[in-house]
């Protein structure tokens, strides 16, 4: 009897669910699940919208000295997550190409993705990859041989490389000496006309630079500033006319979502995010996205995102995030500071068998939290005592205790901690 009820309440939820159904093609949902032509399609009636026209423009007559057999510079991106730098630089290279090829001009250009964070030599052997030098990943070879090999592929080329290098701020370790072979080395070992494109989420990245580095980096830089409420709107309603159906979003949901986004973040991923996820709430409440169902979907969302993002985080980083809260749980919700933060960080690592990173590295894994907004800190001047972080978590008690419990592994090892 009871198997059959439990196939009877799967049965009809998901009758339910296919009845309700408002999303006809949720790929325009998720960029991820489109295919490049799809893509480019999309960014084409975007841009025709006159979203990110200033940029295009500003990108147009900065590579417009290829098309004159002149050599531009290279050129800096910066700009917050979600506002389409390698999107729209994307649609643009592929453009330009196009029109360099009707005019003869020979033209290559790649994206070398450091999306995640990676030593000198890893991003190095991505590149060789991407170009052609490595069919595989290589061990057991050194640096130079690395770069030798991509000067040797890139030898009999003689026109224009354009190198996307996105995210360039995650090569985290040897930093110098791979931006010194991309901006010096490289352009004088290869007859190419070499042209460097970086694209950053940090607008201080190149403080942290060698001073060496930096004096022969000379950058063109372009801002991408987060989108406003009207360029989001024309982002939703390209979005909702190919993933929606006719009439399934109530008059003011797109404007509202719009204005929550651009109030919030200028994020267009997490606006596009908002809209599916009130999409996928109007179907299991069997009714069109209501202004109602917003509100819901984005408190949903706001805590799927955070759990989502621990989930999947490195272990160090999970770590670091349960001793802050281990740590604030003993100071009964007063901030606390870097010391107490790293005292429960290695009991945490000794109670699961964790080994324990240095204090410096430490401090590195609580400035990423507080960049993905886990965790807020602020510097302290104590005079002649020196400076202090003070750390706070600022996120409701429900969405802590989440976030706790996701971190694996779980409570009897941090049960044992808080009760040492």
């Amino acid at each position: 009897m009871e198997t059959t009820t439990v196939r009877n309440k799967i049965i009809s939820r998901i009758r339910h669910m296919v009845k309700s159904a408002i999303i006809k093609d949720r790929r325009f949902l998720d960029d991820e699940q489109l295919i490049r032509s799809e893509q480019l399609a999309v960014l084409e009636e975007i841009f025709n919208a006159n979203v990110r026209d200033a940029e295009i423009q500003e990108l147009s007559s900065h590579f417009a000295a290829i098309l004159q057999g002149d050599h531009p510079c290279h050129l800096a991106i910066w700009g917050k997550t979600g506002t389409g730098k390698t999107l729209t630089l994307s649609f643009f290279l592929n453009l330009l190409a196009e029109m360099a090829r009707a005019k003869n001009v020979p033209i290559r250009h790649e994206q070398l993705d450091l999306s995640t964070p990676r030593p000198c030599f890893r991003a190095l052997n991505d590149l060789a990859c991407l170009l052609g030098a490595s069919k595989r990943y290589k061990k057991g070879i050194s640096l130079e041989e690395l770069m030798l090999r991509i000067e040797a592929k890139l030898a009999g080329y003689r026109g224009y490389l354009i190198l996307f290098i996105d995210e360039v701020d995650n090569v985290r370790r040897d930093r110098d000496t791979f931006l010194t072979f991309l901006v010096r080395r490289l352009p004088q070992r290869i007859n190419a006309k070499l042209v460097l494109v970086f694209a950053s989420n940090r607008l201080n990245w190149p403080d942290h630079l060698d001073p060496r580095v930096k004096s022969f980096l000379k950058l063109n830089e372009l801002i991408f500033k987060p989108y406003d409420a009207v360029d989001l709107q024309h982002i939703l309603r390209i979005r909702v006319e190919k993933a929606l159906r006719t009439d399934s979003v109530e008059r003011g949901v797109i404007e509202k979502i719009a204005a929550m986004a651009s109030q919030d973040h200028g994020d267009a991923r997490r606006a596009v995010a908002l809209l599916a996820k009130s999409a996928f709430v109007a179907e299991k409440a069997g009714s069109r996205i209501t202004l109602d169902l917003v509100e819901r979907a984005a408190t949903e969302l706001d805590r799927d995102r955070y759990l989502a993002l621990l989930r999947s985080a490195p272990t160090q980083l999970q770590a670091a995030m349960a001793a802050v809260i281990e740590a604030t749980l003993r100071s009964n919700g007063t901030p606390i500071g870097t010391g107490e933060a790293y005292d429960a960080y290695k009991r945490f690592c000794r109670g699961v068998g964790l080994r324990g990173m240095t204090g410096r590295a430490f401090g590195d894994l609580l400035a990423e939290l507080d960049m993905y907004s886990l965790i807020r800190s602020r510097v302290l001047s104590r005079g002649r005592y020196g400076r202090t972080r003070e750390i706070t978590i600022d996120l409701p008690q429900e969405l802590v205790d989440k976030i706790h419990g996701a971190i694996p592994p779980h409570s009897r090892a941090r049960k044992h901690q808080l009760d040492s």
